[in-house]
């Protein structure tokens, strides 16, 4: 273990160690589901100056010289959580500055020398940053709408469709996407085949700032969804990775000869209240990264978008059918409230390294 522990205000040391050795005796996963990149086992402490902050999606990183004696320096590359998630935890650009002299907890890069990710942290004021990356005393922005606002929602547009439209923040943030009433899907044999062809560590889409798929992508990191309506068409932008979807309510039938994409052909009708999509047309992708869970060519998804104005939430049900990769349909149940905040673009930054590449066989 690396420890330099010099922190600028002495006040803050007892509680910075009180933290540390809580961390030794009992690794922790970081925020991010780190330990495929980053050892928990192989812990470091380090105290030095900022140099730099990439303050960017889908991860931030901050630049550490750490002072080794005799005028030697040694810069480290520490990961974080992306800006909005940050910023959602009462972040800013300024929490970190170069010329800040900081501590950092993380588990050490399994590939990459001088990096690691930040499990705890010590701000230049002293300051406590937990493993869930919330800073002492910070003030935290709201992310769900008023009761005032969502009490003014009007419940149908001009042209008579159900208001779907807005900004929305899902409740679920992780995992497979909340209430999944069947569990885990279950892949085929074609599916585990698949599967052996991707490996989590190295070839998870957002590594290379792409779009993963329509249904893990609408509730990861809970971030902004935005809904447009119009006559003949709903689009929805995707606030994970800046997906883009056109739903088409001026057709019952999809394209014949359709160029597979990651979002697929989505057709859309009302029953009643609820908007109805179905999708085909997919490129092979992973449903679940994590879980290294396969969709392939001939998947169909199907969702039903509704609102509901005593909860004031969107509630999306979807079903993957995928007969060739999934041994029986795949469902689940996502539910959004009204969020504070407009949507905003991820604008995705690959800052991926040697800790993100597969290892030359």
């Amino acid at each position: 273990m690396t420890a330099l522990v010099c922190l600028r205000r002495p006040e803050a040391l007892p509680r910075a160690l009180a933290a540390m050795s809580l961390l030794a005796a009992t690794p922790v996963l970081a925020h991010h589901g780190a330990a495929a990149h980053y050892d928990p086992g192989d812990q470091v402490t380090l105290t030095g100056v900022v140099t730099e902050l990439q303050f960017v999606n889908p991860h931030s990183f901050v630049h550490i010289e750490i002072a080794e004696g005799a005028g030697d320096a040694t810069t480290w590359r520490c990961e974080l959580s992306g800006a909005t998630q940050l910023i959602r935890r009462g972040w800013t650009r300024d929490t970190l500055a170069a010329g800040h002299r900081i501590t950092v907890t993380g588990g050490r890069a399994r590939r990459e020398s001088n990096s690691c990710d930040i499990e705890t942290l010590v701000l230049n004021d002293g300051r406590f940053v937990d493993e869930g990356e919330s800073i002492e005393g910070a003030s935290i922005p709201q992310r769900v709408a008023s009761d005032e606002r969502a009490v003014e929602r009007a419940m149908y547009l001009a042209n008579g469709q159900p208001n779907l439209s807005g900004a929305w923040v899902s409740r679920n943030g992780g995992g497979t996407g909340g209430n999944t009433p069947n569990g885990p899907p279950q892949p085929t044999d074609a599916g585990l085949a698949a599967a052996e062809h991707f490996d989590f560590r190295f070839d998870n889409p957002v590594i290379r700032c792409e779009s993963g798929n329509i249904i893990a992508d609408w509730y990861r990191q809970q971030h902004v969804n935005d809904i447009e309506q119009s006559d003949d068409r709903v689009t929805i932008r995707y606030g994970y990775l800046d997906l883009v979807r056109t739903i088409h309510l001026d057709t019952d039938s999809h394209p014949e000869n359709l160029t597979p994409s990651v979002a697929g052909h989505s057709i859309g009708h009302w029953e009643g209240d609820t908007l109805v999509v179905d999708t085909t047309g997919f490129v092979e992708r992973a449903l679940i990264p994590r879980q290294e869970i396969m969709i392939s060519a001939q998947a169909r998804i199907v969702e039903r978008f509704s609102y509901d104005s005593g909860a004031r939430t969107l509630t999306r049900d979807f079903t993957v059918f995928d007969p060739l990769y999934l041994t029986e349909p795949y469902q689940g149940i996502n539910v959004s409230d009204i969020a504070a905040r407009p949507y905003q673009p991820f604008a995705c930054v690959d800052l991926s390294g040697e800790n993100n590449r597969r290892p030359e066989p």
